[in-house]
C-alpha cells in the first residue's frame, strides 16, 4: 500500500515527520483516499549524523494524521513536544471545488475539513504519544515567532473562521498563549478576508521574542481589492495599527515570510522587471506541465528563453 509524508519539522537534535497509508486510483486525477483506522508512523531523524532513525506508532482517533500541518517542536527533558493542527475530514461530501470554489457556506464545507489546534507530546524512550487538542475553532496556517522555533513558544498566531469550530473561510486572525490556554481575535468585516499572518520583529535588541508585528494580506469582497495590515503581536484584538491600500488583487498565499535580507529588498525597477517576466510566463500558462495516465517519461522542450518540463506518470 502506498505510503506518504506531508509535512517535515525539525527541533534542536532530530527532524520529525509523519508517515500514513494511502490508496490511489490508477487514473492520477483522480482522488487519493486515506486508510482509515490504520495507525501512522512518526519518524525522528538525527540531524548530525546517519543514525538509524526511530519510528513511533500514532495512536489512532477520529481525525486522520494525514494532513497534518507543523507548526513548531522542541525538546523537554525526555519528550518532544509537537503543536500542529489536524483535520477533521468527517463532514466532507465532496473533492475539491472548481472556480468560483462556491457560492454558500454549504458547498465551502462540503469540500473543506474542518481544523483545529492540536498538541503532541512524544515520550522517546517508552515509544508513546499522548495527543490533545488545545484549541476547537477553526485554525489555519498557523505560525510562531521565528526566534521561539526549535524551543518552547508563548503564542501561537493564525487565521480563524469566523463560525467557531465549524469549517469556514479563513476570515480573521488569531493569537493563542500556550501557557494560560487565553485566545485574543480579530474578525473583520463579512466581506473580507485576511491571508496567513507572518511575523516581522519589532527590533533585534527586544528581549520578549513576541514583541513584533503581524502582516497579513485582506481581500475586500466588495471594492475586489487587497490591502497590506500590520498588527502589535501581542494585541491582536485591538484590531490592525495600520492599512495600506494595495490598489489592486493579490491572491491568498501561505508559508511566506518575512525579511530585510540584501537578497530580497530589491528596489523599484527590480520589482518591476520580475513583474514583467512573471507576466509573461503566465501568458504562457498553457505550455507547462501536465499529466497523462498513459505516458511515461521526462520530456525537455527548449523555446528561446523557456525550458519546459513534461513529467507523466503512468499509475
Amino acid at each position: 500500500m502506498p505510503e506518504g509524508i506531508v509535512d517535515l519539522c525539525q527541533y534542536k537534535t532530530h527532524f520529525c515527520a509523519v508517515r500514513f497509508k494511502f490508496m490511489l486510483a490508477r487514473d492520477p486525477s483522480s482522488e487519493m483516499k486515506l486508510e482509515r483506522g490504520v495507525s501512522a508512523t512518526m519518524h525522528l531523524v538525527r540531524r548530525d549524523n546517519d543514525s538509524e532513525a526511530r519510528s513511533i506508532p500514532v495512536p489512532v482517533d477520529a481525525l486522520s494524521d494525514a494532513n497534518m500541518q507543523f507548526i513548531n517542536a522542541y525538546e523537554s527533558s525526555s519528550t518532544i513536544v509537537l503543536d500542529v493542527i489536524r483535520s477533521d475530514e468527517s463532514d466532507m461530501r465532496k473533492g475539491a471545488l472548481r472556480w468560483p470554489w462556491g457560492s454558500t457556506l454549504d458547498e465551502y464545507r462540503s469540500a473543506a475539513s474542518k481544523k483545529s489546534l492540536w498538541r503532541y507530546t512524544v515520550d522517546v524512550d517508552a515509544g508513546t504519544i499522548e495527543k490533545e487538542r488545545l484549541l476547537d475553532k477553526h485554525v489555519l496556517f498557523a505560525t510562531i515567532s521565528p526566534a521561539t522555533g526549535c524551543r518552547p513558544h508563548k503564542r501561537i498566531y493564525a487565521t480563524v473562521g469566523a463560525t467557531g469550530s465549524e469549517a469556514s473561510p479563513p476570515q480573521g486572525l488569531l493569537s493563542y498563549d500556550t501557557v494560560s490556554g487565553s485566545t485574543q481575535e480579530w474578525i473583520p468585516k463579512p466581506f473580507e478576508f485576511c491571508s496567513e499572518p507572518i511575523y516581522a520583529p519589532r527590533d533585534k535588541s527586544v528581549s520578549d521574542a513576541d514583541d513584533g508585528y503581524i502582516l497579513s494580506v485582506l481581500y475586500n469582497g466588495q471594492q475586489k481589492e487587497s490591502e497590506l495590515i500590520v498588527f502589535d503581536a501581542r494585541a491582536i484584538a485591538a484590531g490592525p495599527i495600520c492599512r495600506m491600500s494595495l490598489n489592486t488583487v493579490v491572491p491568498h498565499g501561505h508559508f511566506g515570510c518575512f525579511t530585510t535580507a540584501k537578497e530580497a529588498c530589491w528596489d523599484p525597477d527590480e520589482m518591476l522587471r520580475r513583474a514583467k517576466l512573471s507576466d509573461k510566463m503566465e501568458s504562457r500558462g498553457n505550455m507547462w506541465n501536465e499529466v497523462k495516465s498513459y505516458f511515461s517519461g521526462l520530456g525537455m522542450r527548449v523555446d528561446g528563453t523557456y525550458c519546459q518540463t513534461l513529467l507523466s506518470a503512468d499509475f
